[in-house]
């Protein structure tokens, strides 16, 4: 039987002890944390992963129903940290990754000593007067039209948003040629139930303490949403970067990097004395 190491193309680097799961977000693989890897290296056993449909994951492994959603990757990550025998890891997603690994501690609550998400989001729709989410549900239904009728052009369109005041024409094309990797029939449905979809009932169920690193100007994920996950999450830190764009750890790796050494050292320091 072959293994979710394989599927998931699961591949490892640092000389530290401490296990650091890092999940990619929307539209990306594990070869968006790269310009990170210099910084945490030394300190922690970095393991990278492809979501199924992504990068270099499996793609016979790539199921059309369970892998439309937030909820069937977490799964396949759960899975993972028991093939893994991971204990007391940390986990870093970043956008909905941070989402997924958040739905992954649910499930896995002993694997994970404390969750980072980047710029992650329990839900993108506006639902008044409560909660700002960021869009309008006509926003983002002429989001998804855009990317059902000209992917290229939404490529486009998604990437310049995304990166906001921290674009550059390298960042720009990056970005965009990542998501034009991407089949559009693994991205057009995974993005309408991101988008679309709403995890806040799931907040209340995590059990492990969490680290949201939010940078400042994201017009992806507004502040608002960032401090709606710090206030309903177990035991939940919020750290604002002061950096632009959705997209910190390939616009800004050594503001993030500082950011979670920083953060993330005094849970590596508990593990260690264990």
């Amino acid at each position: 039987m072959t293994s979710l190491r394989h599927f998931l193309n699961v591949n490892e680097h640092g000389q530290g002890v401490t296990p650091l799961l890092l999940i990619h977000g929307f539209g990306c693989d594990q070869t968006v944390w790269r310009r990170l890897i210099p910084a945490l290296e030394n300190d922690y056993r970095l393991i990278f992963v492809d979501l199924a449909g992504f990068g270099g994951a499996a793609p016979e492994f790539y199921d059309n129903q369970r892998h439309t959603t937030p909820a069937g990757h977490a799964e396949d990550i759960a899975t993972l940290c028991d093939e893994l025998e991971l204990e007391n890891a940390i986990m870093v997603g970043h956008s909905i990754g941070g989402t997924i690994g958040m739905l992954a501690s649910i499930l896995r609550p002993n694997a994970f000593s404390r969750l980072g998400m980047i710029c992650s989001s329990a839900r993108y729709l506006d639902d008044p007067p409560d909660y700002h989410g960021g869009y309008t549900h006509e926003q983002l239904e002429g989001l998804m039209q855009l990317m059902e009728q000209n992917y290229l052009d939404w490529a486009g369109a998604i990437s310049r948003v995304a990166l906001g005041d921290a674009i550059t024409e390298p960042h720009q094309r990056n970005l965009e040629q990542r998501f034009l990797n991407i089949a559009p029939d693994v991205l057009r449905p995974f993005a309408h139930s991101i988008f679309l979809g709403d995890t806040r009932h799931y907040l209340p169920k995590v059990t492990v303490p969490s680290s949201i690193f939010q940078t400042s100007r994201d017009a992806i994920v507004p502040l608002e949403a960032a401090e709606y996950l710090q206030q309903h999450l177990f035991e939940s830190e919020l750290v604002v970067l002061d950096a632009g764009g959705h997209y910190p750890q390939m616009t800004h790796p050594d503001t993030l990097a500082e950011a979670l050494q920083a953060n993330l050292a005094k849970q590596r320091n508990s593990h260690l004395c264990q």
